[in-house]
């Protein structure tokens, strides 16, 4: 756990002043990504590192401890717009894991459905996991839980989806624009009930869409959420 405690420190240090200006030295060739993408990075790196270094429930408190009274203050002092990280469990870690992981996956102008034949892809077990969660997670947010850590997590990831400057595969919007140009080139998967709203999910890529559609990997195939025409 301290060593946990010490990565994450320097990489919440090396974040917060490159997002700041402070300085370009840490991600000289990746700095207006890190600026966009640091906190989705840095968190899916903090789960990915507690799942594979098998990591239990009551290490894990102890390192939100650690967190709280001894990182946090130092970054506090000097950057007030460091990534801020909820107290999960480990079972929430790995829900979130999967939500950042569907997020990434088609960022920027990869293609990877192009990977895709027949039934076999090399991302689509990743994707359909994410997609699942995502259900999972409007289900489980919807109720009395909503003011729980998971769920601040995930409004958060909700947020990060509506960015539209963010340029990711999947997007969310609070009402149907399709016709608009800010759903240019996107394609409408599916629209959840989401507390009192309706989420408009796009993705931006229409082989993925496809493929979607007509595969047995996400329990959500025959919903009725999943968009009949796009």
């Amino acid at each position: 756990v301290n060593d946990l405690l010490r990565n994450l420190y320097s990489n919440l240090y090396k974040i917060a002043s490159t997002i700041k200006g402070h300085t370009n030295d840490y991600y000289e060739e990746n700095l207006n990504e890190i600026k966009k993408w640091g906190g989705i990075y840095l968190k899916y790196w903090l789960y990915d590192q507690v799942i594979k270094n098998n990591i239990d429930d009551s290490n894990i408190k102890k390192f939100f401890q650690g967190l709280r009274n001894h990182i946090e203050p130092k970054i506090k002092v000097k950057y007030d717009n460091y990534v801020k990280i909820n107290n999960l469990t480990l079972s929430e870690m790995k829900s979130i894991k999967k939500l950042y992981a569907l997020y990434t996956i088609f960022y920027g102008n990869a293609n990877n459905s192009d990977s895709c034949i027949g039934d076999q892809c090399k991302y689509i077990d990743y994707f359909g996991e994410g997609l699942d969660e995502f259900i999972n997670s409007i289900n489980r947010c919807s109720s009395d839980l909503s003011t729980s850590n998971y769920c601040n997590e995930f409004n958060e990831f909700i947020d990060i989806c509506k960015d539209k400057d963010l340029n990711a595969g999947i997007s969310i919007y609070d009402e149907p624009t399709q016709s608009t140009a800010d759903t240019k080139e996107k394609y409408l998967l599916s629209v959840e009930k989401y507390q009192t709203k309706s989420l408009y999910i796009y993705l931006k890529d229409e082989k993925l869409l496809n493929f979607v559609k007509t595969s047995h990997f996400i329990r959500t195939k025959n919903s009725t959420t999943i968009a009949a025409t796009s």
